[in-house]
C-alpha cells in the first residue's frame, strides 16, 4: 500500500553537468577546480553526507571524471550514504529530470507518473561550485521548507547576510548582484527543495538557467525577451522592474533602486512564477551565505581560495545563532503565510515577508 512521503530526508543531487551554457573558470569546468588541494565538488558533498536531512546523494556530471576526483579526495562512494553517479544530459533540466527519475524507490514510467504517488517527492537540487556550503545550512533550509504547501522552495539569502564577504580594506571579497524586492534584497542561494512531478512548465527552467548570471547585463535583457515571448499574466512588469534596480544598483543609484523596488512585493512576484511553471512556489529567507557564495568567474574563484578559511571560520560562528528545530522532522515554515492553491492565480498583494 502506498503512503505519503514524510518530510523527514530527502535525496540530493549535485549538479555537476558540462554543457553549453554551463560556466568554465580558468577554462576548466568550475566542479574540478581545487581549493587546498581538494576539488569544488567534494566540498559540496562532504556537507550533504554530513547533513541530517539529506539520504541518498546523485551527482550528475561526467561520469568517469566524477569518479576520479572523488576517489582521489577521499570520499566514499558507499559510506556513510550511498553517492551514486550519473552520466549527463544535454541540458540542466534533463539532468535534474534524470536523477530525479533514477531516486524514484520503483521505476515508473513517466506516462505513468501522473497518477503515481512518486509524482510528490521531493528532491533537493544544489550546484557543485559552492565549496562553503554547510550541513547545518542545509539541514536549517530543509527544516524551515514547507514543502505540505509548496512543490518548489527556493532559498534566498538577504544581502544584510552577504555584507562579511564584500570586499575591504586590505582584504579581497565578493560582491553580488541582488534580487531587488518590496521587503529587501536577496541573492539566490543555490538551494532548490523542489517535487519535479509537480511542475508542469518545468523546460521554462532551462530558459532562466540559460540566462542565471546576473552580472551580465546582456544576459538579463535576452532572458526578458524570452519571459515576454511566453508570459501570459502581464507580471513582465515585475521583471522590468527587477531589470531596473539592477541596472541602477549597477550606477550606484540606490535611492532610485530603493523607489523601484516597492513595485515588487515579494509575495506577488511567487505568484507570479508559480502561474508561470504552473507549481506552488515560495522564496525561503534563509540567514545563511555559504549556498550563495558561488564561483561564477576567475576573480571570485582566486579570492575564494584566499578567504576560504576565514570564511569557513565566519561560517562556522552562524550555527549557535542559528540553532536548528529540536526536531527536524516537523519541517514547520518559520511564519505560516495564506498558501494558494497549486493552480490558483491569486492577485493579492500582501508585504508579508517569511
Amino acid at each position: 500500500m502506498d503512503v505519503p512521503y514524510q518530510y523527514k530526508q530527502f535525496d540530493a543531487v549535485v549538479v555537476a553537468g558540462e554543457g553549453l551554457h554551463s560556466y568554465q573558470v580558468l577554462h576548466q569546468h568550475k566542479a574540478f577546480l581545487e581549493i587546498e588541494s581538494r576539488s569544488v565538488v567534494s566540498y559540496v558533498i562532504d556537507a550533504l553526507l554530513k547533513a541530517q536531512s539529506v539520504r541518498n546523494i546523485y551527482v550528475v556530471g561526467k561520469k568517469k571524471e566524477l569518479r576520479e576526483y572523488l576517489r582521489r579526495d577521499g570520499i566514499d562512494l558507499n559510506h556513510p550514504k550511498p553517492i551514486t553517479l550519473l552520466e549527463q544530459k544535454q541540458s540542466l533540466y534533463e539532468n535534474v529530470w534524470f536523477a530525479y527519475m533514477q531516486s524514484l524507490p520503483e521505476p515508473v514510467p513517466e506516462s505513468h507518473l501522473e497518477n503515481s504517488i512518486h509524482k510528490d517527492k521531493a528532491i533537493l537540487v544544489v550546484p557543485c561550485d559552492s565549496p562553503l556550503i554547510t550541513p547545518h545550512e542545509i539541514d536549517y533550509f530543509i527544516a524551515h521548507a514547507d514543502t505540505e504547501h509548496y512543490d518548489y522552495v527556493l532559498g534566498l539569502t538577504p544581502a544584510k547576510a552577504m555584507h562579511p564577504f564584500y570586499p575591504k580594506k586590505g582584504e579581497p571579497g565578493i560582491k553580488m548582484a541582488y534580487l531587488h524586492l518590496r521587503e529587501d534584497k536577496y541573492r539566490i542561494n543555490n538551494m532548490h527543495l523542489v517535487k519535479p512531478g509537480r511542475i508542469e512548465n518545468r523546460h521554462y527552467i532551462q530558459t532562466m538557467y540559460r540566462y542565471r548570471y546576473q552580472r551580465n547585463i546582456k544576459n538579463v535583457v535576452r532572458f526578458g525577451i524570452e519571459l515576454f515571448k511566453k508570459d501570459r499574466y502581464r507580471g513582465y512588469r515585475f521583471y522590468l522592474c527587477l531589470l531596473v534596480c539592477l541596472m541602477c544598483a549597477r550606477l550606484k543609484l540606490d535611492r532610485v533602486a530603493d523607489w523601484v523596488r516597492r513595485w515588487v512585493p515579494k509575495r506577488r512576484l511567487e505568484t507570479w512564477v508559480s502561474q508561470g511553471l504552473k507549481t506552488r512556489f515560495m522564496g525561503l529567507v534563509t540567514p545563511f551565505p555559504g549556498a550563495t557564495l558561488d564561483i561564477d568567474n576567475n576573480r571570485d574563484f582566486e579570492v575564494m581560495k584566499l578567504r576560504f578559511q576565514d570564511w569557513k571560520q565566519y561560517l562556522r560562528g552562524l550555527v549557535e545563532r542559528y540553532p536548528l528545530p529540536e526536531d527536524l522532522s516537523a519541517h514547520t515554515a518559520m511564519t505560516r503565510v495564506p498558501v494558494p492553491s497549486r493552480m490558483e492565480a491569486s492577485e493579492k498583494d500582501t508585504e508579508t515577508v517569511r
